[in-house]
């Protein structure tokens, strides 16, 4: 069979541009004609998901056994192929880590992952081809992995496995990965699996709200709040990291050195002033402590990068020796697989103009709740000359203005922070007119964006059933459905077998007919 011209400069370009990840063509007999099939990383990870292996005779390269307990949830986002797997081998007892899935050895070190702290809970590297899998795999941590290849174990010829598996399918649409969660679930009425939902949410809730109460009671109210948000600004991949720098730069701290500022350069316009000097330090305490600012002259796109690079750093300096203990580490902060838009530069740039625009934060967000007001609205007021058209420092001016804290992030800071927390406040000042306000607005919260855990949980628990899947029409249920995940699917390590959720529903169904 001739190759088209698109598969030989495709397999070209792949193979120049990318000649370890690109993994030559399998060759197989089909009527005496020589068919390629292009093998690719994705199909070992379909392999290895489906477990289309022969699971008795695994064995790792330096001889152990290993036995697969669960072969783990399809991660989507940054970092291993694999979360949450549950493996045995040899003599050690059963471990729950990441899975890496590649089509060599080498590729590990091919793509950096012995320098991303991201791997270091990963736990056996499976890889297609035993060529070079005499090669060490080691994590950032030192720590030396196990490897497990395949080829000599799949549970049929590779060309019968390319024909029968549909790589498009992958994860949600290629079928069940579990036992009989869906088909208990699905079993139930609309009424009783909205109800479970809302449970789940509630319960959800409740957690965030008692974490928030133990944050009020260590540090207060003021300073747990600027806390939490600051957390939510900075996504999943630098939550932490954005978290210890608002405990690195308390926010008492903050206001009295803007204060300070402000009275050593009094003049007759101190508000003017105040206000520049606000801007001023806060941003260059803040990037100064997150370790963003350069210590040589920057290298920046254009006048107005290096302008306003330079006057933070002018700033900082100064300030330095004042916070030099307090510097992060750069290694502190994941940069990579990162959106440009959601840079924690320019999350940082956005946190700088929310302290900026509502210096009583708290305040605002617990009266627009007694007032029946929108929380969200006070997130998306804020913007910024420079960061509204940047999303780096020094970077390249955008074309057109972009909001720092778009709407959908808005509702997520209102439903997983200002709610929770205000209830929490609400409960350790016996309020309890608030606290039922604050319950009713979680309640009417209208559902959010999905994302790829909402969707792996509701391909589990629901088994991609369409007639299902429009139950989940608020927060409260998102919020449930993922608090359900987290209960029984990654504290699963029995491939579903043993898993107690079936039990539960049941025992919801029975209690909500007997009401």
């Amino acid at each position: 069979m001739v190759t088209t011209r698109y598969g030989q400069l495709r397999n070209q370009l792949m193979r120049r541009s990318f000649p370890t990840v690109f993994a030559p063509a399998v060759l197989r007999d089909a009527d005496s004609n020589y068919v390629p099939i292009p093998i690719t990383e994705r199909l070992a990870q379909c392999i290895w998901y489906d477990q289309r292996i022969q699971t008795d005779q695994l064995r790792t390269t330096d001889g152990r056994t290993v036995r697969v307990v669960f072969p783990g949830w399809w991660n989507l986002e940054a970092g291993p192929d694999f979360r949450h797997a549950t493996v045995k081998i040899g003599d050690e007892p059963e471990c729950t880590g990441d899975i890496e899935i590649h089509l060599r050895a080498e590729d590990w070190r091919h793509h950096g992952h012995q320098h991303d702290a991201l791997y270091n809970d990963v736990i056996l590297h499976v890889v297609l081809w035993e060529a070079g899998s005499h090669t060490h795999t080691l994590t950032r941590a030192g720590e030396t992995l196990p490897q497990l290849v395949l080829q000599h174990h799949l549970a049929a010829p590779l060309e019968t496995l390319y024909d029968e598996i549909d790589l498009d399918a992958y994860p949600y649409g290629a079928g069940q990965h579990g036992n009989s969660c869906a088909d208990v679930v699905t079993s139930l009425s609309e009424t009783v699996i909205g109800a479970l939902l809302d449970a789940a949410g509630d319960e959800r809730f409740a957690i965030k709200t008692r974490k928030f109460s133990r944050w009020i009671h260590r540090v207060g109210a003021e300073q747990a709040f600027y806390e939490g948000w600051m957390e939510a600004l900075g996504y999943k991949a630098n939550k932490a990291t954005f978290h210890l720098l608002a405990q690195r730069v308390p926010l008492a701290e903050l206001s009295e050195m803007i204060c300070r500022s402000a009275l050593r350069g009094a003049t007759a316009n101190p508000s003017c002033l105040e206000r520049r000097s606000h801007g001023r330090d806060l941003a260059a305490i803040l990037f100064g402590v997150a370790n963003f600012l350069p210590t040589a002259a920057p290298a920046t796109r254009d006048a107005a990068s290096k302008q306003y690079v330079k006057r933070l750093w002018s700033t900082w300096w100064k300030l330095r020796p004042e916070f030099e203990e307090r510097i992060l580490s750069a290694t502190a902060w994941k940069l990579h697989g990162i959106r440009p838009a959601n840079h924690p530069h320019r999350r940082l740039g956005a946190a700088i103009a929310l302290l900026k625009k509502h210096q009583n934060l708290l305040e605002k967000v617990t009266g627009a709740i007694e007032s029946d007001g929108d929380p969200s609205k006070l997130f998306l007021q804020v913007r910024d000359a420079y960061w509204s058209r940047h999303f780096t420092l020094g970077g390249k001016t955008q074309p057109r203005e972009a909001e720092l804290i778009g709407e959908s992030r808005a509702q997520e800071i209102v439903a997983n922070v200002v709610l929770p927390f205000v209830a929490a406040l609400a409960e350790s000042e016996d309020d309890h007119k608030l606290h039922d306000r604050v319950e009713a607005r979680y309640a009417a919260l209208r559902s959010m964006p999905g994302n790829s855990l909402l969707r792996l949980a509701a391909h589990q628990l629901f088994d991609g059933t369409s007639t299902m899947l429009p139950l989940i029409n608020t927060a409260r249920r998102q919020q449930g459905l993922t608090q359900i995940f987290q209960d029984f699917c990654l504290n699963d390590k029995s491939a579903c077998h043993q898993c107690q959720f079936p039990e539960l529903a049941k025992r919801w169904a029975t209690e909500v007919r007997s009401l």
